[in-house]
């Protein structure tokens, strides 16, 4: 029985650790804050704590400590992270962000297929073997840039549509037209029409208030870091008017 430490216990990591255990076909190792001995040869090490400036030399240093065969990158990164690790490493390694929905992480991961992005064939291929022994469906892609990017492109696209519900109820507002009948309505009866013609052509039926909580607007800063986008810079400044709107500091 092979062995997975699992870094980080905080939503993301104490729903993966569930899933291996869940399996049964691992010995679980936990690390969080407190310090913790091994003694046995680490097989997988995954990495599921916050991102942070000095994320890389966080990682590194852990690899370093436990000196896994393989490392896996389950976190939201700035994109080139991983990549940036195993330069400090040379650690087989790959990129496979958690996708899903607090409080329901495991289920996410059962349900999502977990993208893997990695650094070398073997890699890629150690990871997909040991995401298929957990039950999940998987996608090798060509390399970490690809995931890393696909995940803050996701959580980034919902916070775009979001902001333009924010910018059609000021236009509402301003018309004096009820938001829901313009807006909503209209778009969930599009939906039900292009289940026939274009059902791969939707429309996300949102509510514009104020982009909250610890994916969306931190993603987009993190992309912000290396691509200067006036989309971006768009969802920004329309979620700042509207926590203006609603009183918010």
């Amino acid at each position: 029985m092979k062995n997975v430490l699992v870094i980080g216990l905080g939503e993301v990591g104490n729903a993966l650790c569930q899933v291996i255990e869940d399996s049964g076909n691992y010995k679980l190792f936990k690390k969080d804050i407190e310090d913790i001995r091994i003694r046995e040869e680490i097989d997988i090490m995954h990495v599921c704590i916050p991102y942070m400036d000095d994320f890389v030399k966080v990682a590194a240093n852990y690899i370093k400590e436990y000196n896994p065969k393989l490392v896996v990158i389950n976190s939201t990164v700035r994109p080139g992270t991983t990549k940036s690790i195993y330069d400090k490493t040379k650690k087989n390694m790959v990129h496979s962000p958690v996708r899903g929905k607090h409080p329901k992480i495991k289920e996410g991961l059962l349900l999502f297929v977990k993208f893997i992005g990695p650094i070398d064939k073997k890699s890629g291929e150690d990871a997909k073997e040991h995401f298929e022994s957990l039950g999940m469906k998987t996608e090798v892609m060509k390399s970490p840039m690809e995931t890393e990017l696909g995940k803050l492109f996701g959580t980034t696209y919902y916070g775009l549509c979001i902001a333009y519900h924010q910018e059609m109820e000021r236009i509402c507002k301003k018309f004096n037209a009820d938001f829901k009948q313009a807006v909503t309505r209209f778009n969930e009866t599009y939906n039900n029409g292009c289940k026939i013609a274009n059902p791969n052509v939707v429309r996300p039926v949102l509510y514009p208030g104020f982009i909250g909580g610890h994916c969306v607007m931190p993603n987009i800063g993190l992309l912000k870091k290396d691509a200067k986008s006036d989309f971006l810079d768009s969802i920004e400044k329309s979620n700042e008017l509207k926590g203006k709107e609603l009183g918010k500091k």
